[in-house]
Parts: structure tokens; C-alpha cells; sequence
């Protein structure tokens, strides 16, 4: 019956061939409309996995009650000195505050006006004393300083107020070398034009900043825009346009980079998007001549590539219609249905071309053709839309979804097309009669080797059984920044703070009913090896404070009416040079006098200084900015710290407080892992180590590792259960159309083997399982159900010598062009786009030799008794 029907379609569709074109192409254009009206990707990732576990409930309820902790972006702000970059930032924040239409919130993380005010406070007592001590001592130079903060004042500096001391042994000049080091590296900078400047932070607290580097952030919320294919582009371009408006590249040397959840979002979809075009342009040329060496006519090319197209464009209208918005990953069903459609095309294709070798008459050959494949085309279409719908029931939305739209793709329009439009096509193309029989005739010798199945079958079975301990070592790298591309810029900078406490990538928090709560778990972690910084809102409470305020007080009243008196009058350029000179002069005797460690970084600040006084004023001007700019920022911010006042809960700042405690006392506690010497901060054995015995003291702990583990976890589960259920359904599927177990057995062994063999071959090749590339798996059995469906088909309707035939010809072809669609993805700048094309390639390669060499030696000799 089936049969009958499929035959009657076909005919229809050729003796109505305009009228079924007609149809067809007013259906594509309607689908076309809708989906450019209709058509979104949301690129939220958070929605790709929809589940009520017990982490899933946490992490929503931790979102719930920080909401300003979600999507927020980090910008690093960078210059040659840490003040130029607190300076950059500041300004740059300043600016982003006045665009409430595309920023929630901007904050000045720990550069803002409570963090400089009240910075002494939070150090170690022994660290505030020893400071203070240090600067008392410094009054002289500090007054020195403030009275003339300008390159005529430093000057002045070292040609008179350090040449006392060098003489009387009170400063020696080995004590100088950081300052003249550093010195001289920004003179001879802005000498030669580049980024220049000195960081008195950093000579007074190497720790403060890398010698000559600074950075500084700013913490952003977004307006993200879920409907464009990155959320985040307008954001990240105006605090780009911010910077180019402010100069802040001309005036210090600052560079802005952006990086957080949303960034990385947006450059992966760019990465991914980067040699789209090329790769798109290169895979179809190479379909299209695939398509040539499967049906030899350009004419019947041409109706497959009709086809195909039109058949595309009602898919995704369908799938916008099912789901409203295609996903990241839903959106590859582009990629399946070209490669599931091409496969129907193809096999319709070389059927009517070996009809079309004993049947002149082009309607005839048509029909016959349908006749030959109807039952194994409509198995193979039904099995295979199976194994995608089987994801329906799983928490794995994005996979769901494309199983969805596949599923439906397949039995909808790619199925019924090929048994109406593409006969249409054919029929009105009239491509011309076949001149030679499809098939490999060259491989007979192969057929007949084949025939010796018992030593094949043993030895392919001890091959696979000699495997199987590799699949123990089988990884899966539940770390999605690995599918990252390390080059862009928000995985760059994400990658330099690895190591930084300001990103907290890895740490998991825990959301306490109170602060006393948060505080009490907070002891008990803190005897947990693995854990290392803990942090709740008291930890914005210094302690000792009395003892540091008074320290603190003793030294703003010798220091402050220095720092705040009235600096000179500015030096025109005649007297700086004079001053330069006097300097060069005091540096190259100092260094005569003073033989040994410091002497070197003398002669060589000497030599700059005389540079730079015979350069032009320009020259001098950038020398300025470089040498007294940073020093007045850090007098202001040191004059600032000197003002401090005692902190208690109720007087941190509103922002802070939110960040940690919600309106009705529940509070969050922040859990760092613990930093290991050598050890990677992302290592994966490093963070379940750490997952595991934080959970044990605080089941309750959600975010980094935890819910990317939790999450691992989940899809991992989806696409067992989905495979399961892909199995199931097949089977019972098979033997329903094939009504003999053993048959059954022939088609899902082979499958199941080359499922095997891909999974041992991904440790022998050294290739992970990741977020990306597992869709692989659904892949195989979906692609490769029905190139084993074909041969059981025709096993049973007695054809033998597989392999010179016309259907091998076909499955061949038709993987080669379902592989080239996956080759290119391979070639893809983003490295998950890229592993998720290696796998793909190499289980369909392993789903094609199991098919076309495993299974027919499985299958042997055709069956002598007509009974099928």
C-alpha cells in the first residue's frame, strides 16, 4: 500500500508538474515572508537548559535576589601607571552614568571614592603603622613634591634634595635604583612618542602594579537585547566611543577591553560568524560538484539544488512558527537539513538514473524510480526524524528545540518534497537519459573478498572489543571558555585575570537567610583545604579600626597641611631645561661619587635627562605629563586616604550593601577557590575538587563550577536519555516496516558499532567531549540510521555486491556532501564551532564505513526463500 501511494504521488506530481511547481514556490515564498519578519535568535544562554533541580531552583533564586549581580561586564581599563588607569576609569565611568538608556549601573569596583578614602583601613595594622612611619619620615620630600609636582620640581629634586642625603650617608644611591629605573624608562618613552608614565604607586608598593603598568575596572549592567544576534554590541560600543571621546588613549596612554558573560557571548557569535561567508561560498561549490559525480546532469543537479533551497526556507519558517526564536544551537539546523535533504535528492537522483538506463520514457522512469525507494526512503526519513524528536522530553532546550525543528523538517518538507517537487523539476528540466549505470564497478574484487564473512566479522568484532577499555580515559570538558577563541579580546583579557580576585570567575556563592548565617558557614569553610578568600557584607567592616584611626589621624596632621599647600607657579620651557641639566649634572657626579649598585641607573637617567633637554618642548611636555601627572593624582589620592572615617554596616555605601544583602536580611557569602602554586585557576581536576568539598559543608552553594558541573551534568543525561529513546523508537519502528528481529538486528548493530568506534577513536585522537560537540552523537544516528536502512532494504529484495553498486555510489556521495557541510564548520575560527566539526567528521566517516563495508559483510548472501 505504501508503496501504491508514494507511486500515485509521484505520478501526480509529474503529470501536474507546473501546477505542483506553482504550489510549491507560492509556499516558499509565503515561508520566505514570514521568516523575514518573524525571524530572532535568542542568544541568551541561560535559556538553553530548562530544568527544576534542586541547582537549577538555587541559581534562580540567587538571581532573584541579586538581580544587579547578573550580566554584568567588566571593563579593564590599562596604562603605563596604575594612577593614569584609576584616572582613565573614573572619567570613563563618569561618562557611562550619563547613558541610563544603555547601562543599568556603573560601578568603579574597588578605584571608587570609599574604597580610596578608606583604602588604610583594610590593611593589616602592622602594615598601616609601618605606612605610617614611612610617610611621616617622608614629609620633607613629600613637601618638596607638593610645592612643585611638575618635571622643573623633579627636577629640582634630584639635583638638590637627594645630594644632602647621598653625602651624608643617609640615602645610598643603591636605594634610588627603582625610582631612576623607572624614571629613565618613561623618559626615554616620551622621548620616542610612546606611552609613557612613572608610577609613584608602584615604587611605594611594588605589589600595587607591575613596574611601568597599571590597570583599573569598571563593572557594567547592560541593556542587553536578547533579539539581536549580540545582545550586547551597542553597550560595548559606546563605552569604546567614551574612551575615543575622552581621549583617554592621547592623554594616558589607557586602553579599554571588555570582558564578562556578554562580551565573550558576543565575540563567540562573531568568531563564529568570521570566514562564514568564504567557508559558505567554498561548501556550497563543493555540494554542487558532489552533487555532479552522484547524477552526472546538470539538469537533475539543478532540481536537487531547487529542492533543497526551497525546502530550507519552509523549514525555518516552521521552526520560528514552533518555537518563536531559534537558539545557538537550534540554529544548525540549517547544516541538517541540507545534509538529510541532499541524502533524499541523492538517492531519489542515482534511482532514477538506473531507470532511466532500461527506460527511455521520462515519466515511467519516475515512477519506477519512486517504486524502488518509497519503502526505504520513508523508513529512512521516519527513522531518522525519530532519533531528532527523541530529544523532545529532555531539559536540554537547545537540543530539543533543533530535534524539534529537524524532526519536523524532515517528515514535512524535506520528505514530501523530494516525492513531489523534485519529480515536478525533473519532469519539466527533462535531464537526459542516463549513458551509463551509477556504481563503482571497480570495487567487484571488494564484493568478492566480502564473501569470506566469518574472518571479517571476527576480526572487526576483536578490533572493537580491543577498544573498549579506551573509552574509561573518554573526557568531557565541562569548561565552556575552552570553546572560547583564545585571540578575541574578551577571552584574552579574561584569560590575563585569571589569577585575578576582581573576576571571581570560579567562585561559588551561597545565599544564607541571614548575615549571622553567612558569617557562622563562613568559619566552617574556612578549615576547608580547598577554599581560600571568603567574603560576606562584614567583610567591608575593617577590624581594629580605633587603633588604625588613630595611626591614621597622628599622620594627616604632619602630613596634610604639606599635601595641601599651593604648588608653584608652572615653569616655563626655558626654566626646565635648566633644571634638566642641573639634574643630568647632579646624576652623572652622584654616580662618580658613588661607585656600585645604583651608579648604572644614574649615568642612564643622566643621559635621558640630556636628551630630552636638548628635544624640542613638545618632547619636554609629554615628559611632564609622564613624571608630574601621576604624581599629583597619587598626592590627591594620598590626601584623600588621610581622611578616612570609621565604617560600620549602616554607613557602607547603598550599592555595596545591595550587593550583599537583600532588603529582607537574607545575605550572600562569596567562596574563592584556594590558588595552587603551578596549577592552572581552570584546571578541571582542581575546580571538582573544590566543587566537592564545598558542597559537603554548604549543599546550598550555586554559580561557577557548581553550575557548570550541574549543567555538564544535564545535557550529559539528555543525550543518554535521548539515545535510549532514538534506539527504542527505532527499533520499534524497524520492526514494524521490516517484521523480522534479525533484519532489526542488521540495521541497529552496524549503527551501535559506529557509535563505538567513534567514541574509542575521540581518546585515541585525543578529542574531548564538550558543549559543542556532542551533537555529534545525535547526528550519527540520525544520518546514519538511513544509510543502514538502504542496504538492509535492498538486502532483502535480494541485490548482492554491494559496493560496485549504484547505492553505493549514493550513500558515498551523499556523505560526502553531509561532510562537507561539517568540514567547514571544522575550518571555523571559534574553537567550539570547530570541535563541534571535527567530531562531526569524524563520526560520520566511521557512520560511512560502517555502513558500506561493516554491513554488508554482516548481512552476507541474500535470503534464498522469498519470504522477507
Amino acid at each position: 500500500m505504501l508503496i501504491d501511494l508514494i507511486a500515485k504521488i509521484v505520478d501526480f506530481s509529474v503529470r501536474y508538474a507546473w501546477r505542483v511547481i506553482t504550489v510549491s514556490l507560492l509556499l516558499v515564498i509565503a515561508a520566505a515572508y514570514y521568516v523575514s519578519g518573524h525571524f530572532a535568535i535568542n542568544t541568551d544562554i541561560g535559556r538553553l537548559i530548562d530544568t527544576h533541580a534542586p541547582w537549577a531552583q538555587r541559581d534562580a533564586a540567587l538571581s532573584a535576589a541579586f538581580p544587579q549581580r547578573g550580566d554584568v561586564t567588566l571593563v579593564v581599563v590599562r596604562a603605563p601607571a596604575s594612577e593614569f588607569a584609576a584616572q582613565a576609569a573614573a572619567e570613563l565611568a563618569a561618562r557611562l552614568q550619563q547613558q541610563p538608556a544603555l547601562f543599568r549601573s556603573v560601578n568603579l569596583a574597588d578605584g571608587s571614592d570609599f574604597f580610596t578614602r578608606n583604602g588604610m583601613l583594610f590593611l593589616p595594622l602592622a602594615k598601616v603603622t609601618s605606612l605610617s612611619q614611612q610617610l611621616t619620615q617622608a614629609r620633607p620630600l613629600l613637601s618638596q613634591l607638593a610645592h612643585d609636582p611638575s618635571l622643573r620640581g623633579l627636577s629640582d629634586l634630584l639635583s638638590v634634595s637627594l645630594l644632602v642625603p647621598l653625602q651624608t650617608g643617609q640615602l645610598h644611591l643603591s636605594d634610588m635604583a627603582p625610582l631612576l629605573t623607572h624614571a629613565a624608562d618613561a623618559v626615554d618613552n616620551a622621548l620616542a612618542g610612546r606611552p609613557a608614565a612613572l608610577s609613584w604607586r608602584a615604587l611605594v608598593d611594588p605589589e600595587d602594579a607591575t613596574a611601568g603598568s597599571g590597570r583599573s575596572f569598571i563593572e557594567l549592567r547592560p541593556v542587553l537585547n536578547y533579539s539581536d544576534l549580540q545582545p550586547g554590541e551597542a553597550s560595548a560600543r559606546a563605552v569604546r566611543a567614551a574612551a575615543v571621546e575622552l581621549h583617554l588613549a592621547q592623554r594616558y596612554g589607557a586602553s579599554v577591553a571588555l570582558t564578562g558573560p556578554t562580551p565573550l557571548s558576543d565575540e563567540e557569535f562573531s568568531s563564529v560568524q568570521e570566514g562564514a561567508a568564504v567557508n559558505g561560498i567554498v561548501t556550497l561549490m563543493v555540494v554542487l560538484l558532489i552533487l555532479w559525480l552522484a547524477l552526472r546532469s546538470a539538469r537533475l543537479v539543478l532540481a536537487v539544488f531547487l529542492t533543497l533551497t526551497g525546502g530550507l526556507v519552509m523549514t525555518a519558517a516552521l521552526g520560528l512558527l514552533l518555537v518563536g526564536a531559534l537558539n545557538m544551537i537550534s540554529v544548525a539546523f540549517a547544516v541538517l537539513f541540507v545534509g538529510i535533504g541532499v541524502d533524499f535528492g541523492i538517492q531519489f537522483g542515482v534511482r532514477f538514473r538506473e531507470e532511466r538506463c532500461s527506460e527511455q520514457d521520462m515519466h515511467l522512469a519516475l515512477v519506477a524510480a519512486a517504486r524502488s525507494i518509497a519503502l526505504p526512503l520513508t523508513l529512512a526519513a521516519a527513522a531518522t526524524a525519530a532519533s531528532f524528536l527523541a530529544f523532545l522530553p529532555t531539559d536540554y532546550r537547545g537540543v530539543s528545540e533543533l530535534g524539534q525543528i529537524a524532526g519536523v523538517g524532515i517528515l514535512c518538507v524535506a520528505f514530501p518534497s523530494c516525492l513531489t517537487l523534485l519529480p515536478a523539476l525533473i519532469s519539466v528540466l527533462r535531464p537526459s537519459g542516463g549513458a551509463m549505470m551509477p556504481g563503482y564497478r571497480w570495487l567487484a574484487p571488494v564484493d568478492r573478498a566480502f564473501e569470506a564473512r566469518q574472518p571479517l566479522l571476527i576480526g572487526t568484532a576483536a578490533l572493537i572489543v580491543a577498544g573498549l577499555p579506551l573509552l574509561w580515559h573518554l573526557h568531557f570538558d565541562f569548561n565552556p571558555l575552552h570553546l572560547k577563541n583564545p585571540n578575541s579580546e574578551s577571552m584574552a583579557t579574561l584569560t590575563s585575570l585569571a589569577n585575578s580576585p576582581e573576576i571571581g570567575i570560579n567562585n561559588v556563592k551561597v545565599l544564607n537567610a541571614s548575615l549571622a548565617d553567612a558569617q557562622a558557614l563562613a568559619g566552617k569553610l574556612a578549615q576547608v583545604p580547598q577554599v581560600g578568600q571568603l567574603m560576606t557584607l562584614v567583610s567591608f567592616v575593617p577590624d581594629q579600626q580605633p587603633e588604625k584611626l588613630q595611626l591614621i589621624a597622628a599622620t594627616a596632621g604632619s602630613l596634610l597641611p604639606v599635601l595641601q599647600q599651593t604648588p608653584a607657579a608652572s615653569a616655563d620651557d626655558i626654566s626646565r631645561v635648566a633644571a634638566l641639566r642641573r639634574a643630568a649634572m647632579a646624576l652623572r657626579n652622584a654616580a662618580l661619587d658613588h661607585e656600585g649598585p645604583g651608579a648604572a641607573q644614574a649615568r642612564r637617567l643622566s643621559a635621558s635627562l640630556t636628551a630630552l633637554a636638548k628635544a624640542d618642548a613638545s618632547a619636554r611636555d609629554r615628559a611632564d605629563v609622564a613624571l608630574a601627572l601621576p604624581l599629583k593624582l597619587s598626592l590627591a589620592a594620598l590626601q584623600k586616604s588621610l581622611q578616612p572615617q570609621a565604617i560600620t554596616q549602616t554607613n557602607l555605601p547603598p550599592e555595596l550593601i545591595r550587593d550583599w544583602l537583600t532588603p529582607d536580611g537574607r545575605a550572600l557569602l562569596d567562596i574563592a577557590p584556594r590558588a595552587v602554586a603551578g596549577v592552572d585557576p581552570g584546571d578541571d581536576t582542581l575546580l571538582r575538587s573544590f566543587t566537592q568539598a564545598v558542597l559537603k559543608v554548604a549543599p546550598n552553594a550555586i554559580g561557577g563550577p557548581i553550575s557548570i558541573l550541574a549543567s555538564a551534568q544535564v545535557i550529559i543525561h539528555a543525550f543518554i536519555e535521548a539515545a535510549v529513546l532514538a534506539v527504542i523508537a527505532i527499533t520499534l519502528l524497524l520492526w514494524v516496516a521490516l517484521r523480522r528481529f534479525d533484519d532489526v538486528l542488521r540495521t541497529m548493530i552496524p549503527l551501535l558499532v559506529s557509535a563505538l568506534v567513534t567514541l574509542e577513536l575521540c581518546v585515541l585522537f585525543g578529542i574531548s567531549l564538550n558543549f559543542a560537540n556532542i551533537i555529534a552523537l545525535p547526528l550519527l544516528l540520525g544520518v546514519g540510521v538511513a544509510f543502514k536502512i538502504y542496504y538492509v532494504m535492498a538486502w532483502r529484495n535480494g541485490r548482492a555486491a554491494f559496493l560496485q553498486s549504484g547505492l553505493t555510489q549514493a550513500i558515498i556521495l551523499s556523505a560526502g556532501t553531509t561532510g562537507t557541510a561539517f568540514g567547514s564548520l571544522w575550518l571555523s575560527h571559534h574553537p567550539g564551532t570547530a570541535s563541534m566539526g571535527k567530531l562531526l567528521a569524524l563520526s560520520l566517516v566511521c557512520t560511512l564505513i560502517g555502513a558500506v563495508f561493516f554491513q554488508p559483510i554482516l548481512m552476507g548472501k541474500p535470503r534464498q526463500d522469498t519470504k522477507k
